[in-house]
């Protein structure tokens, strides 16, 4: 029991390998390519939504400013 914490405290100040550093900023690479391209997704999405409306409302000004006989 006393050689098992040993050894995980041991682990804990053991300075990792290459591959093990590679491993780890490749996951973390992939969780924030999955944010940004949520974050894109949602501002595409926000640019639709105001050119959409940005139309509908310069047709009802046209409509409702129309010189009427």
């Amino acid at each position: 029991m006393l050689k098992d914490t040993i050894e995980f405290v041991k682990s804990l100040y053991k300075v990792p390998s290459a591959e093990a550093l590679a491993l780890r900023e490749l996951e973390d690479s992939k969780r924030r390519l999955l944010e940004v391209q949520s974050s894109r997704e949602y501002a595409d999405s926000m640019c639709k939504y105001y050119e959409a409306k940005i139309k509908r409302l310069n047709a009802y000004l046209h409509n409702a400013t129309e010189v009427k006989p």
